[in-house]
């Protein structure tokens, strides 16, 4: 990945994505963008202990409007609807078998660009591994730690940026 300054004029979002947290784990938020084939991402929400009504009024803050789509973790289907009810634009992100390695492999398409400002979502990358067998030669699949703000974008990555046929809400 590299380092922006700013997401580009003129860059057309592709969504935002959403990763629910609360007591252990901060909700994490990005803004998903594309210009000149590349992704551009900035951090927009890393907090601990923020609630739905919350997560709405930050949305708010942050310039939702009621026609941006905001792709969240399907794993909780009642925070889904409570944003929905709230007046967002929000779908369930559709997940299945090997969706993490996919929406990696999807990400690999693109060269990635990270809003300098994105804090988290920069130390989330830098420190992200793949598990090893027990001699030390990885394996294809990804640790699951400290990747809330990664998982927010595989979201977007995995409902937006598939082919029409496999992404549910593909823009292509």
């Amino acid at each position: 990945f590299t380092v922006v300054p700013a997401i580009p004029q003129g860059a057309k979002r592709i969504a935002y994505g959403l990763d629910f947290g609360f007591t252990n784990d901060p909700t994490a938020m990005v803004g998903v963008y594309l210009a000149d084939g590349k992704l551009f991402v900035e951090e927009l929400l890393y907090e601990k202990g923020k609630t739905n009504a919350d997560i709405a009024a930050h949305l708010h803050q942050v310039g939702l409007q009621n026609f941006d789509l905001l792709v969240a973790d399907s794993a909780e289907p009642k925070s889904i609807e409570e944003l929905y009810r709230a007046g967002f634009n929000v779908k369930p992100a559709k997940k299945g078998a090997d969706s993490i390695n996919l929406s990696i492999d999807i990400l690999r398409r693109y060269p990635l660009c990270v809003v300098s400002s994105s804090i988290n979502l920069l130390k989330e990358l830098r420190s992200y591994k793949w598990q090893t067998d027990k001699n030390g030669i990885s394996i294809n699949k990804p640790v699951d730690y400290n990747n809330h703000a990664i998982d927010a974008l595989r979201y977007v990555a995995l409902n937006c940026l598939q082919t029409p046929r496999a992404g549910k809400y593909s823009i292509r």
